[in-house]
């Protein structure tokens, strides 16, 4: 599924259109499948993905786009069913 949270193919926190990697802004392992069924990825560059500043390493970059996620994801859902779908509630 394409992601509901970006239409450009390039790294969500700066732009480029280099070296990109899919992020599950929701992950975990049952997660991760969700997340793509849901739409809620983003493209993140290496840098921004696992590098020393990515949301890996940054819980509060990544803290931001589980957040980001989960308010795109109540536009079209109860918070309760996001609770159900993914265990807790981030917000």
């Amino acid at each position: 599924m394409k992601s509901i949270l970006q239409t450009e193919k390039e790294c969500f926190i700066c732009g480029t259109p280099f070296g990109l990697d899919h992020h599950h802004c929701i992950y975990g392992t049952a997660n991760r499948k969700l997340a793509d069924q849901d739409g809620l990825w983003v493209y993140l560059c290496k840098e921004h993905h696992t590098g020393s500043t990515g949301v890996h390493k940054n819980r509060e970059l990544g803290l931001k786009l589980i957040q980001m996620a989960q308010r795109k994801y109540e536009e079209t859902h109860t918070r309760d069913e996001f609770r159900i779908r993914y265990g807790k509630s981030w917000l």
